[in-house]
């Protein structure tokens, strides 16, 4: 029982879901029954893989986290090297097979998905912004294979999986600069080059700022258009853009790294009331 709490933490159980919910969402948004057998199994191969890589960036970063992270599972010692590397490759290789079963483009998509986080964990994650390009790109990706589990027309068709795919992209980006802060102290002891090094904290608070409120304009204005209810008005104003508005004016005047770990996990709260705006404010 210890060991599978364990393997779940380290597949960060909470975030895969996302990514199943992610997909299942860009479907559903794309016209599709949310019922569908083919939208369930994408969304089931999408939650497998991004917790195969969790579990993967695990392993890479084991000397890292015990500095940034020292009670996940491997440093902490709950886990064995080994049994990360298993799972991982399990569960990916459980989720390309039932990508093949959704579909060839959704497979195309997926295998794309884990060659990314391959080179991401190899590579990319050491170097400044790539690695953050990479997670953002992923994280819009997931709406974006939802819609494809339909067909090509449904993604470029408005709002559909378009539109938050977009607002994933720009949330991502900038969760993943928080995060680079917060890890600061790890990263630099493994000789990583992430932003925060190269161009100072406060630069890049300035960077997340930026781009948190071209998120909320762009959050806002469909508003004013026909494409969704009242409900996505009410979750966007009141359950992400004032929230959001708050979070990045408490990270201007933070004085210690504590307060963007903290950032970081109110961040994901509020990724849920982003994805409950789309969800009930469906037409």
């Amino acid at each position: 029982m210890r060991t599978a709490l364990a393997l779940l933490r380290l597949t960060r159980v909470h975030n895969a879901l996302m990514a199943g919910v992610g997909v299942w969402l860009g479907g559903f948004l794309a016209g599709m029954d949310g019922g569908e057998w083919r939208l369930i199994l994408a969304s089931v191969s999408a939650a497998l893989v991004c917790g195969a890589g969790n579990a993967f960036n695990d392993f890479k970063d084991i000397e890292v986290d015990r500095i940034n992270h020292p009670r996940r599972p491997l440093p902490a010692g709950d886990l064995q090297s080994y049994q990360a590397i298993l799972a991982a490759s399990v569960m990916n290789l459980v989720g390309l097979i039932i990508a093949g079963v959704v579909g060839s483009v959704f497979l195309l998509v997926v295998a794309v998905s884990v060659a990314l986080l391959f080179v991401y964990n190899f590579s990319l994650k050491k170097k400044a912004l790539w690695g953050n390009l990479v997670v953002a790109l992923l994280g819009a990706l997931t709406f974006i294979a939802g819609g494809l589990v339909k067909d090509f027309a449904a993604v470029r068709t408005l709002p559909g999986p378009a539109i938050p795919a977009g607002y994933a992209f720009l949330f991502h980006f900038g969760r993943e600069l928080v995060k680079d802060i917060a890890d600061d102290r790890g990263d630099r002891n493994a000789h990583y080059r992430t932003l925060p090094m190269l161009i100072s904290h406060k630069n890049v608070v300035v960077l997340i700022t930026a781009v948190y409120l071209v998120l909320i304009l762009l959050a806002v204005l469909p508003i004013g258009w026909t494409w969704y209810t009242q409900v996505y008005t009410y979750l966007v104003i009141f359950g992400v853009s004032i929230p959001l508005m708050a979070i990045v004016g408490y990270l201007i005047m933070a004085k210690s790294m504590r307060r963007f770990v903290l950032a970081g996990g109110a961040l994901k709260i509020l990724m849920v009331a982003g994805l409950l705006a789309f969800l009930l404010g469906r037409k």
